[in-house]
């Protein structure tokens, strides 16, 4: 977990770099389109708000990125997906594990699932409405 120091030091950089120059340009613009198209403009605020939060908090690594477009695939299927896990899971990595190393991994794969679905769920409620 990043140390107070660390945040400073991202938020620091994000400053310095016109990351929120670059930010606000892209949302009124996004707003702005939102408003011509008829759509609800606050939805375009919460959407950047999510996105925002993910990025600067979240650190999430490539491969959950890789693994939420994998979720996001599955999720935008017309078709029910019986065995979610067994789809999202990586089957070489699984062969050179123990079994309880098998058993961890299935346990984090589906917690991870869980949460990148609620994320999927939540961004899509977010971009189109209820």
């Amino acid at each position: 977990m990043p140390t107070i120091k660390e945040y400073a030091k991202e938020a620091k950089t994000r400053m310095k770099s016109g990351f929120w120059d670059d930010v606000k340009t892209k949302r009124q613009s996004d707003v702005e389109t939102a408003a011509i198209q008829g759509k609800n403009t606050d939805v375009v605020f919460c959407e950047y708000r999510e996105v925002l939060k993910r990025k600067i908090f979240d650190t999430d690594s490539k491969e959950d990125e890789e693994l939420y477009r994998k979720v996001c695939g599955l999720l935008s299927q017309n078709s029910v997906v019986i065995n979610p896990i067994g789809a999202l899971a990586d089957k070489e990595k699984m062969r050179a594990m123990s079994e309880s190393a098998k058993q961890h991994y299935i346990f984090e794969l589906s917690k991870k699932f869980k949460e990148m679905k609620e994320r999927y769920y939540k961004e899509k409620e977010l971009r189109y409405g209820k």
